[in-house]
C-alpha cells in the first residue's frame, strides 16, 4: 500500500512538470521521476528494499536540492505581476 502511495505522488510531481517553462531541468526531473517509479515498480514486485532505499536516495536529493531555495525564490511568478 505504501508503495502504491509513493507511486501515486511522484505521479503526481511528474503531472505537474512545465516542461515549457522547466525545459531542459523538467526534463531531467520526468526522467528521475519515471526511473523512480520503475524502481517503486520492482521494489513492490520483488519485495526488495534495494530499490526502495535508492528511490529514497533520490527523493532525498532533489528534497535537499528544493531545500536550498530561499523561500522568497520558491514562487512562481504571477501573470498580473510581470
Amino acid at each position: 500500500k505504501a508503495i502504491g502511495e509513493a507511486c501515486a505522488i511522484i505521479g503526481h510531481l511528474n503531472g505537474s512538470l512545465d516542461h515549457e517553462a522547466g525545459g531542459e531541468i523538467a526534463g531531467n526531473l520526468s526522467a528521475l521521476y519515471d526511473y523512480v517509479m520503475q524502481r517503486l515498480t520492482e521494489a513492490n514486485l520483488n519485495n526488495d528494499a534495494v530499490p526502495l532505499q535508492e528511490s529514497l536516495s533520490l527523493i532525498g536529493e532533489i528534497e535537499s536540492a528544493w531545500n536550498a531555495i530561499p523561500q522568497e525564490q520558491r514562487t512562481l511568478p504571477t501573470a498580473h505581476g510581470a
